[in-house]
């Protein structure tokens, strides 16, 4: 491929959304897994094991999330500072479309590459409490120790505002950049980037919440 598509501003925006949305279904499958939680005993280990027997194949999908997110860093912060070098100081442009106007939407969207740095931060401390904790591995004993503290449920609650942030401005962003454009469709984008947003926040939410209190 040559180089040089990349630097398209397109192909960029392109690239991001798709990473992005790629990265979105990935949070939904893992919502899904982890309210195994609260199933039968043993049931959240036994979908660990599972996937894990995949073997090459599950390593593959561990590496394609791994090149989505750095696609998806990397790109942004490209893009971020390839459209500060064009837009002149000391102006402000404003687009009419569908996020213009909306205050949620602009704060939302300035704080991009902001939230995405936290959430690179909390990923890293939660790989290592889970995916490469160095001694136990019945992952519910792990969970369930880790949210028996409060202090590490408050780290997991506070570490989702980011996560919403992003989540709430990307979703829909990443579906216009995709040509996802309607004039009745448009409009309801960002209530809906928002709505999925709060639906997913709340979700990861009440996990930890739960276990502290089944525990106490």
């Amino acid at each position: 491929m040559n180089i040089a598509i990349l630097r398209s501003s397109v192909v960029q925006k392109a690239l991001i959304a798709l990473s992005g949305l790629f990265l979105c279904a990935f949070l939904l499958f893992h919502l899904a897994g982890n309210l195994l939680l609260f199933d039968t005993p043993g049931r959240y280990n036994q979908l660990a094991q599972e996937l894990e027997a995949w073997g090459w194949l599950f390593h593959g999908l561990e590496l394609t999330l791994l090149v989505a997110f750095i696609t998806h860093v990397w790109l942004t912060i490209a893009l971020r500072r390839q459209q500060k070098k064009f837009v002149p100081k000391h102006t402000h442009l404003r687009h009419k479309n569908a996020w213009a106007g909306n205050w949620a939407v602009n704060l939302t969207s300035r704080f991009m590459v902001i939230s995405g740095s936290l959430m690179l931060g909390f990923l890293i401390i939660h790989l290592q409490q889970f995916r490469f904790h160095p001694g136990e591995r019945n992952l519910e004993v792990l969970v369930t120790q880790l949210f028996h503290n409060p202090a590490w449920v408050a780290v997991y609650e506070l570490a989702l505002l980011p996560v919403g942030l992003h989540v709430a401005h990307g979703f829909g962003s990443s579906l216009q950049s995709l040509g996802f454009v309607h004039e009745h469709f448009t409009p309801r984008l960002p209530r809906w980037s928002q709505m999925v947003s709060v639906i997913l926040m709340l979700s990861y939410a009440l996990i930890p919440l739960a276990i502290y209190w089944q525990n106490r």
